[in-house]
């Protein structure tokens, strides 16, 4: 056999490998169901919103939102819409890994290392954005790695312009990736300053950023304000910053703990990038994940375990795998991919090696297996073999909550998780998100009493259910009446451009009424 029908054969075992353990593990979160109520909402005519009398942005991804948003022009089925959208960006991800690697060895040693990681893989489908971002990552590591070799002038002018976009892409996808990218971003810059007029780079840098400057302007023109309610629902809380920062190392723990290999990679990455020169690119891909490691800490983590890690991860392990391309001959890569195989079967619930009625219900330090919660009814496997005649999916008891909801004649409805219930309660009732993440009221109302990482309950207002069902301000507290004024104003007036709401929006994002909430 020839090297390179060796080397396709390689190829065709990474896809075939990644293609099925994808399929056994593809599965979608209750989270992801917040946002296809939204989609159905934009379909029913009320606008990417959660609730049909008001505007709110539920939805952390533009891009994301908006992709699967297209899907559902074809095809009404949202869950099988976003399993197949997750698996072609998963297909192309591996596709541009190649090219990055230039070696079909380390592609199937990095499909295994992947495979090993709970935090990365288990997010490969779920209906989050996460498999977007793995796309435009390796697309973005691809041209870094064309940026710093030897190219042609003209190459690398190009290259630097498509690195950029990606870069303003990445920040539709989520904001936070704005951080772990950017000291790359600087470090490329400065390298490549000689390139363009000051004129032109401040010219190509407003281009790369335009979808984030359009949607930020868009978000604040229509919703009222420049992030996603869940933002707000998540920061803002009122609880103590270091108590946030000690869940946030939690969450660090959590995941060297029970998934090993994910903070394993990121450590072993890092020491890397020290040992490489202080002009090094691959040393500024470094710093981009230590901010990244700092910011999920201020943050307090999140709920999902690995699933805030799994971007440095990838990053990570790219530089693993260049590393090991780079350095290690075929006997010593072989030792590598062995060790790889006893971990993915000896190391409990990787991805790899979890049955298909996979459930791990347990909470560790705050922090939940989310594919373990609900893999077992919303899987593939579960839509396809276990339910396949269901008229509700996933056949969860949220499902059928709203599914009642939608059949009664109330209107509106207090609950707390609102993904499946407010996908089958349908887009004309009113659900009020005692989390805040849907409502832009309690959103900005501190936590009371016990809380969790990304569910910060608040306590409902004397008279706000009852303002929400009759369309009048009914809050008997009188700072927070006013400020339900405001937040009417903007997010329920029919008119987009009265000046009264302008006014409103700058003074609200300003600060202006934030005394009001303090009581």
């Amino acid at each position: 056999m020839t090297l390179q029908k060796k080397s396709n054969l390689i190829f065709a075992l990474s896809i075939l490998g990644a293609v099925l353990v994808y399929l056994k593990n593809g599965w979608v979160s209750d989270d992801a169901y917040i946002l296809f109520r939204g989609i159905e909402q934009l379909f029913a005519g009320n606008g990417p919103n959660w609730n049909p009398h008001e505007r709110v942005q539920t939805f952390t991804s533009p891009l994301w939102f908006w992709l699967l948003a297209f899907t559902r022009i074809f095809s009404s089925h949202l869950y099988i819409n976003t399993i197949l959208t997750s698996f072609l960006l998963w297909l192309g991800t591996l596709f541009i890994l190649r090219k990055l690697f230039g070696n079909d060895y380390v592609l199937l040693a990095s499909v295994l290392l992947f495979t090993a990681s709970r935090g990365f893989y288990d997010y490969t489908s779920s209906g989050l954005e996460n498999t977007l971002a793995y796309f435009f990552i390796a697309l973005f590591l691809f041209l870094n790695n064309k940026l710093f070799s030897k190219n042609p002038q003209s190459n690398r002018k190009r290259t630097v312009i498509f690195n950029l976009i990606v870069y303003g892409l990445l920040i539709c996808i989520r904001h936070d990736l704005a951080v772990l990218f950017f000291p790359i971003v600087l470090f490329s810059i400065w390298k490549s300053a000689h390139l363009f007029t000051l004129k032109q780079w401040i010219g190509l840098c407003v281009v790369s950023l335009s979808p984030f400057i359009i949607w930020t302007l868009f978000s604040l023109v229509y919703y009222g304000f420049p992030f996603p309610n869940t933002a707000y629902a998540k920061i803002d809380t009122g609880i103590d910053k270091l108590l946030i920062m000690q869940q946030g190392v939690k969450y660090l723990i959590s995941s060297l703990l029970f998934d090993t290999i994910t903070m394993t990679v990121i450590g072993a990455a890092l020491f890397v990038c020290i040992k490489r020169g202080k002009a090094d690119s691959v040393r500024f891909l470094g710093y981009g994940i230590v901010l990244n490691l700092i910011y999920i800490i201020y943050v307090g983590g999140d709920f999902m375990q690995g699933r805030f890690l799994s971007y440095a991860f990838m990053i990570a392990a790219i530089i693993i795998m260049q590393q090991i391309a780079a350095n290690w001959n075929k006997k010593q890569q072989g030792f590598g991919v062995a060790v790889l195989l006893l971990y993915l079967f000896l190391y409990p619930n990787t991805p790899f090696a979890t049955p298909l009625n996979y459930q791990n219900y347990r909470s560790k330090l705050m922090i939940s297996d989310e594919r373990g919660t609900y893999f077992k009814r919303t899987s593939l496997y579960a839509r396809y073999i276990r339910y396949p005649y269901s008229v509700v999916f996933p056949p969860h008891k949220w499902s059928f909550q709203g599914l009642r909801f939608k059949m009664q004649n109330d209107h509106v409805r207090v609950f707390g998780n609102i993904g499946f219930f407010g996908y089958w309660a349908g887009a004309d009732k009113i659900i009020i998100d005692p989390l805040g993440l849907a409502d832009p009221l309690l959103a900005r109302l501190p936590v009371q009493g016990e809380w969790r990482v990304g569910h910060y309950l608040r306590e409902l207002p004397t008279g706000y259910v009852q303002s929400v069902e009759t369309d009048k301000n009914m809050i008997e507290n009188p700072s927070l009446h006013e400020y339900y004024d405001k937040i009417k104003l903007i997010t329920q007036s029919d008119k987009l451009f009265t000046w009264q709401r302008i006014k409103t929006i700058v003074l609200f994002n300003a600060g202006t009424f934030d005394h009001l909430t303090e009581f």
